[in-house]
């Protein structure tokens, strides 16, 4: 009677442990999808997709202004640029906007005194989200977001 007891405290021992295992492997499974890197969702038929971004530009003693540009728009000091700066700090071709599919990014053109994206500066071309601050000299950008698209 002794052994039968001690295997099945043996075997109870060895159910918690496989039930531990299964629950820490499932823990982990559930963790690594819910940080795994989202795909973006395939345009529906007939759905083009965005054609710029809409942005709120704050320059120093004037009311801010809320513009909405196309994918490919350069910002700077350049008459050539789609949005101009009047500001020594702002290089003549200092950063570019992208739409990368639904994503937009921003990219600093190796100006002399950077781009910030919210107070840091970029070391290459980084995705926007809604409320991100971009800082050209002593102008401040927005980003209020991927503009729709005209079919939406």
């Amino acid at each position: 009677m002794r052994c039968s007891k001690k295997s099945a405290m043996m075997a109870d021992a060895l159910a918690v442990r496989w039930e531990s295992l299964i629950v820490a492997l499932a823990t982990l499974a559930l963790a690594l999808w819910a940080f795994r890197r989202p795909t973006p969702a395939a345009q529906p038929a007939g759905k083009t997709p965005p054609e710029g971004v809409a942005l709120q530009i704050v320059r120093p003693g004037a009311a801010p202004e809320i513009v909405e540009v196309k994918d490919g728009c350069v910002l700077g000091r350049g008459q050539a640029c789609t949005i101009v700066f009047d500001d020594a700090t702002v290089s003549k071709l200092h950063a570019r906007f992208k739409l990368d599919g639904s994503e937009a990014v921003i990219e600093d053109l190796d100006s002399t005194n950077g781009t910030l994206l919210n107070g840091r500066r970029l070391s290459g071309p980084a995705p926007l989200r809604r409320g991100d601050r971009i800082g050209l000299g002593a102008n401040q950008i927005v980003f209020l977001g991927v503009a729709p698209s005209k079919d939406d």
